[in-house]
């Protein structure tokens, strides 16, 4: 029997008019995706520590904005945001993550920032195509590890793979040793209506937001907080 994540408490119509206008906002932001330039290359200093921000389904890297811009804002950085076909599927998106980290990323240490499928992607990238080597930290933010119920709905190739009982979440389960040095972080939403049960969306320490949903994550002030903290 699965044991799900306390609700949050506050009304339903208040957190589903919170999670209708971080959509709205998402929606608001993501036609800028196609005028932003290509991501500079970050120079070569072993010392230096950039950090990735990898976005979800359907999205582009302007879903990311609200937190790139509060991670700047704590002067963390540099960072760089990895935009990708995100329905060309996990493993494919995740060679296109350490394509992306190889060229752009030339030297130091990586930490990811991941939503939703993002965090999905760069596990695979971590545990099965070599990335551990590159990365000490991933913090994922309503991330389906275990797959989402709500996949079953979906008539895509990831909707296939974000099943529970489908292959790629076997073996991702299966191959975890694989990222053992790198440590995670999942930043669960207690109101998501995405991944379900939210428990689904933990993996190892855990961080639970009661009050927002899968989107409004993205526009939240504790989870910009606890991002930048962890980093």
């Amino acid at each position: 029997m699965i044991t799900d994540l306390p609700p949050s408490t506050r009304r339903a119509r208040e957190l589903v008019a919170r999670e209708v206008a971080a959509m709205l906002g998402a929606g608001l932001l993501y036609p800028f995706g196609f005028a932003m330039g290509k991501p500079r290359s970050r120079p070569r200093l072993k010392e230096q520590r950039t950090i990735v921000l990898v976005h979800g389904y359907l999205a582009n890297r302007t879903t990311m904005l609200p937190l790139h811009a509060y991670l700047k804002l704590r002067r963390l950085g540099p960072i760089l945001s990895f935009d990708y076909a995100s329905t060309a599927g996990i493993e494919r998106s995740a060679r296109a993550l350490k394509q992306f980290c190889r060229e752009r990323v030339r030297g130091g240490r990586i930490d990811l920032v991941c939503h939703s499928l993002g965090g999905v992607v760069a596990r695979c990238w971590l545990q099965e195509l070599g990335g551990a080597r590159r990365v000490d930290r991933c913090i994922t933010l309503s991330s389906p590890h275990r797959g989402t119920y709500g996949a079953y709905w979906v008539a895509s190739r990831v909707g296939r793979e974000l099943r529970p009982d489908s292959l790629i979440m076997s073996r991702l389960e299966a191959s975890r040793g694989g990222a053992s040095r790198v440590k995670f972080t999942s930043v669960v939403a207690g109101s998501d209506n995405i991944v379900f049960p939210r428990v689904f969306a933990s993996h190892e320490e855990l961080v639970h937001v009661p009050d927002v949903g899968h989107v409004g994550m993205l526009f939240s002030p504790t989870v910009l907080r606890t991002v930048a903290d962890r980093l």
